[in-house]
């Protein structure tokens, strides 16, 4: 037996397969070519050509018709796995597209609900229109418990020293440093960085122990030994933002709470330095029994990739647009 000279050749002639198989079916070139609707002469060319290149016949010849060799059986065989593979292919590409939608549901934190998260759906949904999205606003433990609870797609919530799930993933993380928020106005907006001792004679606005960053923010100075009576002391982001717009006073939040505000000009984001006041650290986190849809590993894939774009940033100093 020669060897092979062109194997490449099988995988990529359709038509030979098309025809390879209806043969190999019904044991006759003639009958073959009926069922096919072209000349005899037509699928006998294929099939010699093909044995040619091969160096070995695919089929032995009778006077009552044909069978197959060894080797056409083998071939026979990885033509028709090919076909399997090809339909699923075309099931999860058919999926992806969007053309049969699907739900994709998740469980946020505050901090990324009000822009990061609307940005991610806004690219998904130019790709996949016909994908429905269920998005729920959860306090970080929460997040974890519905993950572990198999009762969303996916979370993002905060990384903690709360002990994990076995059945949960952590698919990408992203760390926050916190700072004082301020106009542009204001004397600090003009630094990049700035000690607690800088605001001491500022009115403060903190977050509510009740959000995480709020959380963090008085652990912080707990083992700073700094005490500092906020002015104000909210439990929603959005509101914390809007009285620093008012002129009310300094905020101390997250750079991830600012984003776009940092982009317009409209507020201006001081990382605190010398301080105990630890950066957050967000977890993309899913649940490693749940079967995700294709539109769920989509999504997934879109917000594992700007959470990395968005640490290679912080990393150098700056924050991108995420929605780019």
């Amino acid at each position: 037996m020669t060897p092979m000279r062109n194997s490449g050749r099988v995988f990529t002639l359709s038509r030979f397969a098309i025809y390879f198989e209806m043969v190999a079916q019904a044991g006759s070139i003639r009958q073959a070519a009926t069922v096919l609707n072209v000349s005899p002469s037509a699928v006998n060319r294929q099939i010699l050509a093909i044995e040619q290149d091969m160096g070995t016949p695919l089929f032995h010849r009778h006077s009552t018709g044909l069978s197959l060799t060894s080797a056409g059986e083998l071939l026979l065989a990885t033509i028709r796995a090919g076909k399997r593979d090809f339909e699923a292919f075309q099931t999860r590409l058919t999926a992806l597209s969007g053309l049969h939608g699907g739900l994709v549901t998740m469980a946020v934190v505050e901090a990324v609900s009000d822009r990061f998260v609307p940005d991610i759906l806004s690219e998904i949904s130019k790709d996949y229109p016909r994908v429905e999205f269920s998005i729920k606003t959860m306090d970080f433990k929460t997040i974890w418990h519905s993950v572990s609870r198999n009762e969303v797609d996916f979370g993002i919530s905060l990384l903690g020293s709360e002990k994990l799930s076995r059945r949960v993933r952590v698919v990408a993380t992203l760390q926050a440093p916190i700072g004082f928020i301020v106009r542009p106005d204001h004397p600090l907006a003009a630094w990049k960085e700035a000690r607690l001792s800088h605001v001491l004679g500022s009115r403060l606005i903190i977050p509510d122990a009740t959000l995480a960053v709020g959380a963090a923010i008085r652990e912080g100075l707990v083992a700073q030994n700094v005490d500092i009576k906020p002015a104000f002391s909210c439990n929603r982001i959005v509101s914390i933002k809007a009285l620093v717009r008012s002129g009310l006073g300094v905020a101390l939040l997250t750079q991830a709470d600012v984003i776009d505000e940092e982009k317009s000009g409209e507020l201006c984001f001081v990382r605190v330095i010398q301080s105990d006041i630890k950066p957050l650290r967000f977890a993309l986190i899913h649940n490693t029994q749940r079967q995700l849809s294709a539109a769920a590993h989509a999504t997934l894939d879109v917000i594992t990739r700007n959470f990395h774009a968005l640490s290679t940033a912080e990393s150098a100093g700056s924050l991108p647009d995420i929605s780019s």
